[in-house]
């Protein structure tokens, strides 16, 4: 799971940052006992239109395809119109850095690495990868915090620590190709245990598409035969999955599909799965069948999940969505909202506010947590729900200031 991310020069952030990184979880308290707050397993990033939600999980998607298929490639992929033209100043590189809680694989216990990579548009506007880190973070006995680096690669010469030592050797790596990153090698050879977890990591983000209009006639239509074992990013591949679950396990099968139609109002008389799934109580369909995946995503983001859901089924989803971060301990989910109901249960450190002045095309972006607010801890403490809180204005900067 996610912990903290900062972006800078890309898209319209400059250098923009929720949650935190590696050197603020080692760091002593802020001035009056406070510390910085972690991105939870549960997260709602609210905010007037056109503040950057939509952005924040965009430039995470294209960090991601980055990572999986080349920095080249994830330029032009997904309708992006090219490096050159996502990045606002073409002299700097565009950085992400991502601080991560994983399970290690041999100890079953937390690991926490950050991975950063600096992409830089060459003479021809062309990206490469200009800088790749992996930093690993592990708590030592007499309380002290030891600081690993995993891999470090510029300008595609650098070195990775070699996995069967103890002494924190190292090996000189040199990469031939500068639009792919060096995770993307290293992550799929299994002697480097914490690259391959943080490969995993990256490469199981799911970015879910479920309300938008890109839903086609596939629905209705049908596609092509045969089980697929996850649900692809608009769900129009439900007939697929559900027969790969009852071809695999039928029992399995039956309970999974009597659970959710037990949980949604209008299809609890229904005998029968919906034919079309392009109507608005199918989509809760789809995301409650998407929370119940037996490979469960390491972090699912989704752009207004109640977008089209009547208010009782916004309550249904907003309670699976947390029963989902319960039940899957290290994994995570990041939504966007204008719905102050889905929110009404959470906590404000789960609550990240975009703003933004607009007196630039970019750079002008505000992102902070709704739990570094006092009063709004105060109103919560005291049992006002945080929609309820959001809806009175305290959530909003421009209404706070007036």
């Amino acid at each position: 799971m996610i912990l903290g991310v900062q972006i800078i020069n890309f898209d319209i952030f400059d250098n923009d940052q929720a949650g935190i990184l590696i050197d603020e979880s080692i760091s002593p308290a802020r001035e009056g006992g406070q510390r910085a707050n972690p991105m939870r397993k549960l997260n709602a990033l609210i905010g007037r239109n056109n503040t950057g939600k939509t952005s924040f999980m965009g430039c995470l998607a294209y960090m991601k395809d980055c990572v999986t298929d080349g920095v080249t490639a994830a330029s032009i992929s997904c309708g992006r119109p090219g490096f050159s033209n996502m990045t606002p100043d073409k002299s700097k590189p565009s950085k992400f850095k991502v601080f991560f809680k994983l399970s290690d694989r041999e100890t079953g216990k937390s690991d926490y690495i950050q991975y950063e990579l600096s992409i830089l548009a060459n003479r021809f506007g062309t990206p490469v990868v200009s800088y790749e880190k992996a930093v690993r973070s592990t708590r030592e006995e007499d309380g002290t915090y030891k600081m690993t680096t995993l891999l470090e690669v510029t300008d595609g010469e650098g070195f990775v620590l070699c996995p069967e030592r103890d002494d924190g050797k190292t090996e000189e790596i040199s990469l031939d190709d500068d639009h792919r990153t060096a995770l993307s090698l290293f992550g799929k050879l299994r002697r480097y245990t914490h690259l391959c977890d943080l490969f995993h990591e990256i490469s199981g983000w799911f970015f879910c598409s479920f309300s938008s209009e890109e839903q086609s006639s596939y629905f209705t239509e049908g596609g092509a035969p045969g089980g697929h074992k996850h649900l692809n990013s608009t769900g129009s591949n439900v007939g697929n999955v559900l027969e790969f679950i009852k071809q695999s396990d039928e029992e399995e099968y039956n309970r999974i599909v009597s659970e959710i139609q037990s949980k949604i109002p209008t299809m609890k008389k229904k005998k029968n799965l919906p034919k079309a799934l392009s109507e608005s109580p199918d989509k809760l369909f789809l995301y409650l069948l998407l929370l119940r995946d037996g490979s469960p995503r390491s972090t699912i983001f989704i752009e207004t999940p109640d977008k089209d859901l009547y208010h009782d089924m916004v309550d249904v989803l907003a309670d699976e969505m947390r029963e989902y971060s319960i039940r899957n301990h290290y994994c995570q989910i990041v939504f966007s909202t204008h719905n102050p109901y889905i929110i009404e249960t959470m906590s404000p450190k789960e609550i990240w506010v975009f703003s933004r002045t607009f007196e630039s095309d970019s750079g002008d972006v505000t992102i902070s947590c709704a739990g570094a607010d006092p009063l709004v801890n105060e109103m919560f403490s005291q049992g006002v729900g945080m929609g309820a809180i959001w809806y009175g204005g305290y959530l909003d900067p421009d209404q706070k200031e007036e």
